[in-house]
């Protein structure tokens, strides 16, 4: 199976895009140049077949698209267990070494909507994990399936207590952050005022927030006089 999974992802890639996603995605995995639809095109017809499980069990993850490949697969998943679903996952997310591993994939898991509470006991090891894209998973996960009206309290807690000081765990706070700022300003504004976050982190939330068409001309000016200097 594997041997027919590799001439179909070999014969998807385009060198130009290649060059364009080794321009933007810094990984030590060599990339193929295959553009997201057709990856999730493919995805989709794995997920369907009846060697499904055979594949998740035998993959093998020697490029970039090997391990989008296998996590979107997971995404179409949609009625597997979700202690089946973590089976899987937790090894795959060992392998990721950049930031489209990390947020192609998370956004993928649609069927983390349904189990808030499990998602959130199970990732919460990777908070303060050493890897720096394992805390950005936990980040991405916050961020993807937590920021909203039952769970923000929650998700803006966690959001404080992550460790920053790694550059990509640093810009996914402040993407979360500024998502906050956007959602829910009355609830995340005041983690400004107290200055939860470091230099980097405030500052880059509010840049990211303030680029947002929904957010007031008012609020933007308000947002950028709080930048810490």
């Amino acid at each position: 199976m594997n041997e027919q999974i590799n001439q179909r992802l070999y014969a998807l890639a385009e060198s130009d895009y290649k060059q364009f996603n080794e321009r933007i995605i810094p990984t030590h995995y060599n990339i193929l140049g295959i553009r997201m639809p057709a990856l999730k095109k493919l995805a989709k017809e794995l997920a369907a077949t009846p060697e499904v499980e055979t594949y998740l069990k035998n993959a093998e993850y020697s490029t970039y698209e090997h391990i989008l490949l296998y996590g979107l697969v997971l995404g179409q998943l949609k009625k597997t267990p979700l202690e089946t679903i973590f089976h899987y996952l937790d090894p795959l997310i060992l392998k990721f070494d950049n930031w489209a591993h990390v947020d192609t994939i998370i956004s993928a898991l649609k069927l983390f909507n349904k189990y808030p509470d499990e998602v959130l006991a199970h990732f919460l090891p990777l908070k303060t994990h050493e890897g720096e894209f394992t805390k950005r998973v936990f980040v991405i996960i916050l961020m993807d399936f937590f920021m909203n009206e039952a769970y923000i309290d929650v998700a803006l807690k966690h959001l404080s207590e992550v460790p920053q000081g790694q550059y990509y765990v640093d810009m996914a706070i402040a993407w979360a952050i500024s998502v906050g700022l956007i959602k829910f300003y009355d609830k995340t504004f005041p983690l400004l005022e107290q200055k939860t976050f470091s230099k980097f982190v405030h500052n880059k939330a509010i840049q990211k927030a303030r680029e947002s068409y929904r957010i007031t001309s008012d609020t933007k000016e308000l947002l950028n006089s709080m930048k810490i200097k």
